[in-house]
């Protein structure tokens, strides 16, 4: 996949400007504002990998100019041979080296500081998705406007000694000139290897899905021709040819005096590729797309609304992957899908590139509409901002993009003293609520949303475990929003909604906070509970397990401090902890603990040892409670206790 592209003079990128795109997960979106860059990036890799013509800035016409995408490639993947695999061993070894620490003097140039920080500050998080040195080749490999390979930044001594270490070149420009050469075969397998399709906003449909276009015969991964000499051989049209040869010599041999021949010596037989293009010429060209309507009628694609065009667009590209496309070596990007659909429509559309996914290395789209992210279960944002004639670009996780954006945010502030754009803050906020909303209210059967909207990631991690079946089943999303005041804001937004569309609604919504010291509440409507409930988890002595109450203080206990991790299967609590118990001194954790009680109460801590607990979940600025979530859903099994208070949540998903 590609984790990221460097631009210099490309149409509207101008300064060299780094545009990270995935995190390592494979469903991955560019949002910003009109005229920002969005759909340069999608052109930019056409460019690259089907030689699209290159659009210089038109500003400056003199200065270097080039499009680096940073590859992510898993080894063993591209066949490289034995010369080759050291070389990209070496140079992938490097760039690994200098991307995964903070860039200093003399070993980066000076004027590239700035841009290795940004590297460094996004391949930091690719580690959550499996991505390591020992698996994957990090290679950056670019183009300049002539197609002549370009190194861009990577460009430094550390690099060229990883590529050219013989080298006999006198000077810089000679050596990074033997590095581009010897870069060349790994680039041609490189574009071999992947295939990219881009479907642009202003694509005619018409065109794009009749069968002769190179993005369908790309998509079936194949060219016509090969599949019409799949089905009629060149042994066949060699008989066939033969058979008429004979039938033409017959009939010559009735006609005294006379006989049928070329006008040349040489009697040529049926030429295969003139008659593959005959067969697609008049069979593949007559063949439209049409749609068939829920009155039996079929609706050529020409009839067809702007948004059902851009729907039957995806559903074929979705057909032909998944049903006939082999190798999983395919890239597509398309441009703002849910262009002129209908907002109750946009969620299909989005879903269905989520799937295309799980059989593409990975999926590139734009959008101006932010409603997708809250249904997305994996994936990253990248919002490009353009400020002061220059481009900057923020990756977040959709798993946990609300927590990203608010750190994010207060980082930029404390940095440039003002705030992200406002289209991030804001309109993803709007959006999101009116995802739901629309989502909840969808009237086709087993269409609708279910959503549970928690706090923190963790959180989500120990939810997604347990409601898996919710997920599949129930198109369950469970979704942080970083705190317990914003799960009140959440609330309180849908509540208003929902007293308008009560009689409506086909989903379901729960939202869950912790009990903490500063006893967060809020009051909630009782007569939207069936599709509207909001509740806080709290440990009960008498039960010796967690329970769920009304998030008002009023009538509901006020302790003890109950965040999820004082709430989960004692026992499976055990296991996991143990795994850090030497390296943050948790040596409290009695391994033969077999109490399912709720983790509060099977521990049984000390005051001290309580405050250690705290202090290892806190660690890293809360990343060890991820950490401890995937290590504690390892050990969920069939024969483990389920915490009542979960079961309770399935059962208001699973009311009829």
């Amino acid at each position: 996949m590609i984790l990221g592209i460097l631009y210099r003079n490309y149409k509207s990128f101008k300064n060299i400007t780094y545009i990270p795109i995935s995190n390592g997960d494979k469903f991955c979106s560019l949002i910003g504002r009109n005229g920002v860059g969005k759909s340069s990036v999608l052109e930019s890799l056409d460019v690259f990998f089907n030689k699209r013509s290159f659009n210089r800035n038109i500003n400056n016409n003199r200065d270097e100019a080039y499009i680096t995408p940073i590859f992510c490639i898993k080894k063993e993947s591209i066949e490289f041979s034995e010369d080759e695999k050291s070389l990209v061993e070496k140079y992938s070894s490097v760039v690994w080296d200098i991307i995964s620490k903070e860039p200093t003097t003399p070993t980066i140039n000076y004027n590239y500081i700035e841009l290795f920080k940004a590297l460094n500050k996004h391949f930091v998080s690719i580690a959550d998705n499996n991505i390591t040195e020992e698996s994957h080749y990090i290679i950056p490999i670019g183009l300049n406007p002539d197609r002549v390979i370009n190194l861009g930044i990577f460009r430094d001594l550390v690099f060229l000694e990883a590529l050219t270490p013989d080298t006999e070149a006198s000077t810089t420009d000679a050596r990074v000139a033997e590095a581009c050469d010897k870069l060349a075969p790994i680039l041609t397998k490189i574009e071999s290897y992947y295939q990219y399709v881009y479907i642009p906003k202003d694509v005619e449909p018409e065109k794009i899905v009749q069968f002769e276009t190179k993005e369908i015969q790309t998509l079936l991964g194949k060219n016509l021709e090969k599949i019409v000499s799949d089905l009629l051989s060149k042994d066949t049209i060699q008989e066939i040819s033969t058979g008429l040869k004979a039938f033409i010599e017959n009939l010559s041999r009735t006609i005294t005096g006379y006989k049928f021949k070329h006008p040349s010596s040489y009697q040529p037989n049926l030429k295969p590729d003139k008659i593959y293009s005959l067969i697609i010429d008049d069979f593949f060209s007559t063949r439209e797309l049409h749609k068939e309507s829920k009155d039996g009628k079929e609706l050529s694609l020409k009839q067809l609304s702007s948004g059902e065009k851009q729907q039957a667009i995806l559903n074929l590209v979705y057909s032909i992957i998944k049903n006939y496309r082999k190798n999983n070596n395919l890239i597509i990007a398309v441009d703002e899908p849910e262009s002129s659909l209908h907002i109750s429509a946009c969620y299909n559309q989005f879903e269905r590139l989520n799937e295309l996914s799980l059989y593409c290395p990975q999926i590139l789209v734009t959008s101006h509409w932010y409603g997708f992210i809250p249904a997305m279960l994996n994936g990253t944002i990248t919002n490009i901002c353009f400020d002061n004639h220059n481009h900057t670009a923020y990756i977040f996780n959709i798993r946990k993009y609300r927590e990203e954006i608010k750190l994010e945010n207060k980082e930029y502030r404390q940095e440039l003293h003002t705030e992200l754009p406002i289209d991030v803050m804001l309109k993803g906020s709007n959006d999101f609520i009116q995802s739901v909303l629309m989502s909840v209210i969808n009237k086709d059967e087993g269409e609708a949303y279910n959503w549970l909207i928690c706090e923190g990631s963790s959180d989500k991690i120990y939810l997604d475990a347990y409601l898996s079946d919710l997920v599949q089943n129930k198109k369950l999303r469970v979704i942080p929003v970083c705190s317990a005041s914003e799960v009140k804001n959440t609330y309180n937004r849908l509540k208003v909604l929902f007293e308008e569309v009560k009689n409506i609604l086909h989903g379901r919504v729960f939202l869950l906070i912790d009990t903490d010291a500063q006893s967060f509440a809020f009051e909630t409507d009782p007569s939207l509970e069936q599709y509207l409930r909001a509740r806080r988890i709290v440990n009960c002595e008498d039960i010796r397990h967690a329970k769920l109450v009304k998030t008002d203080l009023a009538t509901n206990p006020k302790a003890p401090n109950t965040d999820i991790e004082d709430a989960l299967n004692g026992k499976t609590t055990v296991r996991a902890l143990s795994y850090f118990k030497e390296e943050y001194d948790l040596t409290f954790v009695d391994e033969e603990c077999d109490d399912e009680s709720s983790s509060y109460y099977a521990l049984d801590l000390r005051h001290s040892d309580k405050t250690k607990l705290d202090n290892f979940f806190n660690a890293n600025h809360g990343d060890n409670k991820v950490m401890f979530a995937n290590k504690y859903i390892e050990h969920i099994h069939e024969e483990t206790q389920t915490p009542p208070w979960i079961d309770e949540i399935k059962t208001f998903f699973y009311i009829d």
